[in-house]
């Protein structure tokens, strides 16, 4: 029997199954075992700029007698800024003590360079390029490296502004024996390390922070992206993010990615970064760091602070007996299925301390199927506009009703780039869920058919216009009763 430590117990067995028992898991994901470390220094060549309006990080790159004066001296540049021009910053003066030269130079968009201004040694500076240029900075050789983080800060950066201090970020490489492994019956070895799980507490930006809580609900992190600096799931990619902070991407920061290629992606860093427009941060990884610093594909067993507290499609017993259990005082309004919450997101909830709920007979929540295999583009899109990428129960808008015809309004922002998939090609069965494609004017519709029909699709268009997303399994007659202006709620049946 081996001695091990597991999530910090001491425990015994021969198999990592042995020691599993009464341990926060979900079967089938990564399990980081650390065999040893063995730590060694490196000497570190990235330093963190923190200033009044953020921080910008630089990599010394150059090997010469300005990159070594830096790198011994960089406490003497926390300065004020000295000069803003077309193509500079500087920060200064501070004495520089090396040879002068008069030899002009060509230098790239955020290179970094010490100047000797007037090619005086005590007009010394710290010189941030912000455009293509040439000139004469008073060294042989100026450049001392790039910026690599913070880009941004420097745009905003005025004469009033200053560098707060300078920090060199810490290299100290971890040589570790470890594996990750899924494997249960792995046999175990005296003074092992292992990590099953890894802990997220959320702090910031309620609807952002939903949207992650909304991800890791099921105990589950699934490691779509992986560098040297972050892991990141992408299963809600495409989803809008409206908060945007300024905050520091710290080492264990998770963030979502507000705009640009990839919003919606939760990222989890490894590395620190500076702030970024373009993230939102939400926590911090509290526990099992390891887990994300090794694992590289596969899933990840999180227990997020707090637990999500979405009633959304829960029976009303079952959400009033969560809230209780946080002390949050329930009002409900109707019976059967929770199909709205208000306050919506969890940190909301935990704030205001009292949430009320609207609950329908489940006889009046439509069941759908979704045909993600025949038309995956189409039925993302019919998850993102009716809420069903993060809620259980969905909802649709009646936008029209015609004799056989309920059709449902649409989200113009999400339409763009529904391409032709699942086309009918001879009859559309009745019941099937239709998404007028972007052959159509009116692209983005969603409609229903209670009918066969040879000719037209369940929005009204002929068949090249129409993508058939689903269809509709449970409680269709209630499709009978509707009126345009009304809401209906659909349940997603996997």
């Amino acid at each position: 029997m081996a001695e091990v430590i597991v999530n910090d117990k001491v425990k015994r067995g021969e198999t990592l199954k042995d020691v599993l028992d009464g341990e926060f898991y979900k079967e089938g994901a990564n399990i980081v075992i650390i065999k040893g470390i063995k730590k060694e220094a490196e000497a570190t060549r990235k330093f963190l700029v923190k200033t009044n309006k953020g921080n910008i990080t630089i990599a010394v790159t150059e090997d010469n007698e300005a990159s070594n004066f830096f790198l011994k001296n960089y406490k003497k540049f926390v300065k004020k800024v000295r000069w803003i021009s077309h193509f500079d910053i500087a920060f200064g003066p501070t004495r520089i003590d090396l040879d002068v030269s008069d030899k002009e130079r060509v230098f790239n968009k955020w290179d970094v360079l010490l100047s000797l201004s007037g090619l005086d040694k005590d007009e010394g500076h710290l010189v941030f390029i912000t455009k293509k240029t040439s000139g004469i900075y008073g060294l042989e050789e100026p450049k001392i490296g790039r910026v690599v983080g913070g880009k941004w800060v420097l745009s905003n950066l005025g004469l009033k502004d200053y560098i707060i201090d300078i920090e060199p970020i810490s290299e100290e490489k971890e040589l570790v024996d470890y594996i990750v492994t899924t494997d249960l019956n792995t046999k175990l070895e005296d003074g092992w390390k292992i990590i099953t799980y890894f802990e997220a507490e959320f702090f910031e930006v309620p609807s952002a922070t939903e949207h992650c809580l909304a991800i890791m609900e099921n105990h589950e992190f699934k490691i779509d992206e992986y560098t040297n600096t972050f892991i990141a799931n992408a299963s809600l990619k495409g989803l809008k993010i409206e908060e945007g902070n300024l905050v520091d991407r710290d080492r264990g920061v998770i963030t979502v990615r507000n705009f640009g290629d990839g919003e919606g992606k939760v990222f989890i860093y490894k590395e620190s970064r500076s702030s970024s427009l373009s993230h939102t941060v939400v926590g911090k990884v509290r526990k099992g760091m390891e887990l994300i610093d090794f694992s590289e594909t596969g899933t990840l067993t999180v227990k997020t602070v707090p637990e999500r507290l979405c009633t959304i499609g829960l029976e009303v017993e079952k959400a009033i007996e969560m809230f209780e259990k946080h002390g949050i005082e329930v009002e409900v309004e109707g019976k059967g299925i929770v199909v709205e919450q208000e306050p919506e997101y969890t940190l909301n909830v935990l704030k205001e301390k009292k949430v009320k709920l609207k609950a329908i007979s489940k006889e009046n929540i439509i069941t759908i199927t979704l045909y993600d295999d025949k038309a995956p583009i189409t039925s993302w899109y019919f998850r993102r506009t009716t809420g069903l990428t993060t809620k259980r129960v969905g909802k649709l808008h009646v936008y029209f009703k015609h004799k056989d015809i309920v059709m449902f309004k649409g989200n113009p922002d999400y339409a763009k780039g529904l391409l032709p998939e699942n086309t009918p090609e001879n009859v559309v069965k009745g019941l099937e869920i239709g998404v007028s494609n972007m052959v159509s004017r009116y692209k983005g519709m969603i409609g229903v058919r209670l009918s066969d029909h040879d000719k037209f699709g369940p929005t009204g268009e002929s068949f090249e216009k129409t993508n058939i997303v689903g269809r509709v399994l449970e409680n269709w007659e209630f499709l009978k009763k509707v009126r345009t202006g009304e809401d209906i709620y659909i349940l997603l049946k996997k």
